[in-house]
């Protein structure tokens, strides 16, 4: 099976890349996003 990369936006990792192995992604414990459950949603009107 192919290695699969996620996408990290914000800051560049150390490896001068925004794409980095998915075992290694992590949330930071104190995110926004995680914390308070924001996001962004859309929905379509049946």
């Amino acid at each position: 099976m192919a290695e699969q990369y996620v996408y990290m936006s914000g800051s560049v990792t150390s490896t001068g890349s925004n794409f980095i192995p998915k075992e290694t992604a992590t949330v930071p414990l104190f995110d926004h996003g995680y914390l308070y459950g924001d996001g962004v949603f859309e929905g379509v009107r049946v």
